[in-house]
């Protein structure tokens, strides 16, 4: 289990890169808030926190507001998340 929570710590460092002013406000709330309530939040199952997190980062993308260099990046995080989530419901 700590590989995976390894992994985690890794993407919620990546996801700290939207705390950029160059994001919009709204999109570093929803960025900070899948972080610390859902994905570094070891009170919950493990599913529901990759699960909560991939949403939120869902909306991150589909928001208008976002600076276009960071798409490619909430999609990796996206795919790495589910990876986590497919190894998680295996092991």
């Amino acid at each position: 289990m700590t590989d995976i929570e390894d992994r985690i710590q890794q993407i919620a460092q990546v996801l700290g890169q939207l705390d950029d002013r160059q994001v919009p406000r709204n999109i570093r709330t929803l960025s900070n808030d899948a972080v610390e309530k859902w994905l570094l939040n070891k009170d919950k199952e493990m599913d529901l926190r990759l699960g909560m997190t991939a949403s939120i980062l869902d909306d991150i993308f589909n928001d208008a507001n976002l600076p276009i260099h960071y798409g490619p990046m909430c999609l990796q995080i996206q795919t790495a998340l589910e990876t986590i989530l497919a190894e998680f419901r295996r092991s």
